[in-house]
């Protein structure tokens, strides 16, 4: 089970580094042990300078980021806990109605370790995905001709 405290501590250590010494969530990122997406995620529910600069930037992450947490939103819908499986459902609902902005994710409670857990394996799922060999079944081997 996650200490709540020494997560509150990262989140605050991540606002911190990104306010007062003007460090960029990859430097951030990289300075944690974490990933640059994670980083943001906590930036965006609990750092104001950065949601403001985060409505100027309008790629604040890029298509394949964008892409990998839709994915990875997807994934969450079928958790066996029933607050994570809810959570992501509603997400994705209120998503298609536009209903999510920044003061919305301003007030969710971000756990920075288990998202950069998800992340990191979601990347690691997408690279082993990339390197898969496909085998055709001899009843479609017509097909590969």
């Amino acid at each position: 089970m996650i200490d709540i405290s020494k997560e509150k501590m990262l989140n605050t250590q991540i606002v911190e580094l990104y306010e007062n010494s003007d460090l960029e969530p990859i430097a951030i990122a990289e300075s944690l042990g974490l990933e640059e997406e994670s980083v943001k995620m906590v930036l965006i529910s609990n750092s104001s300078k950065f949601r403001k600069e985060a409505r100027k930037d309008k790629t604040l992450f890029t298509s394949d980021e964008f892409e990998l947490a839709k994915q990875r939103m997807a994934q969450l819908i079928w958790s066996e806990k029933d607050n994570v499986a809810y959570r992501a459902s509603k997400f994705i609902l209120y998503e298609n109605l536009g209903r999510n902005d920044a003061q919305t994710l301003k007030n969710l409670n971000i756990n920075v370790n288990l998202i950069n857990d998800q992340m990191a394996a979601a990347k690691k799922a997408i690279e082993a995905g990339k390197n898969k060999v496909i085998d055709i079944p001899a009843e479609v081997s017509h097909l590969a001709e």
